[in-house]
């Protein structure tokens, strides 16, 4: 018998779930932490599974790495300023007032509440990765991948002179723009972090002057965000995929959409 177009798309759709059922269940699936810098858990992207929602962590004290944004660690369940208990031999005790964590801060900083942005932990049955532009302008997925439900942003490449991540991550790809996006607490209080964070420029068509060195130029914040450049999430494009109504993630002023 012929089937008729939408009885095939339901097939196919059915088809594909088994199949990204399966590779997850097995162990395929991708797991990646996603940060809106928002007060509101953001939504696992459509075809992923949701695990847990938490709160933004960047560093856990003075002395210790900073952790990748893409990693699970990176969004704890609980926001607590000061997690640490301190241990030696037979004897813990909750660390001193001089110890202090990092956060990702939400942009709705207005709003009464914690300043912490939320995230949620997401797995998904492809794999990911990160494409920077380098210019103003959102870069497209290479062939094999596509954008669909997953988001575009910001290069980001250090928190300060020894938070560097990883141009591969797709930690390194914030949605928002922030000159200081981060906040530090401790016992008592948290405040953003006045810190020198540095961003991957939009390189500009003339990159050189005549004498050879590079230019340079002094960028107010509120311009800054057109001279950055611009980073997209994409997902492994696979042949059970098939054309249907899907949920992008769009980003503006207001906050999260739809369309």
């Amino acid at each position: 018998t012929i089937m008729d177009s939408r009885a095939l798309q339901r097939r196919v759709a059915t088809l594909e779930n088994k199949v990204e059922d399966v590779e997850a269940a097995n162990g395929y699936g991708k797991v990646f932490a996603m940060h809106l810098q928002s007060d509101v858990p953001p939504p696992c992207p459509w075809g992923t599974w949701a695990l847990w929602e938490g709160y933004s962590l960047v560093k856990f004290f003075d002395g210790s790495g900073y952790i990748d944004l893409a990693d699970p660690g990176s969004c704890m369940r609980t926001f607590d300023p000061v997690p640490h208990v301190l241990c030696r031999g037979r004897k813990c005790k909750l660390t001193g007032e001089n110890w202090k964590t990092t956060w990702l801060w939400n942009r709705n900083k207005n709003r009464e509440g914690i300043m912490a942005s939320r995230c949620s932990v997401c797995e998904s049955a492809k794999s990911l990765l990160v494409v920077h532009s380098q210019n103003s302008t959102k870069p497209n997925c290479p062939t094999g991948f596509t954008s669909d439900n997953f988001w575009s942003g910001y290069s980001f490449i250090s928190a300060g002179q020894s938070g560097k991540i990883s141009m591969s991550s797709i930690g390194s790809c914030l949605p928002y723009f922030e000159s200081s996006p981060f906040i530090e607490c401790d016992s008592k209080s948290c405040k953003v972090v006045q810190a020198s964070n540095v961003w991957l420029r939009a390189t500009p068509k003339k990159r050189f002057t005549p004498n050879g060195d590079f230019e340079r130029e002094t960028i107010k914040s509120r311009d800054a965000m057109t001279r950055i450049s611009r980073c997209r999430v994409c997902a492994l494009y696979t042949p059970m995929d098939f054309p249907r109504d899907r949920r992008v993630i769009e980003h503006d002023s207001a906050g999260i959409g739809y369309r």
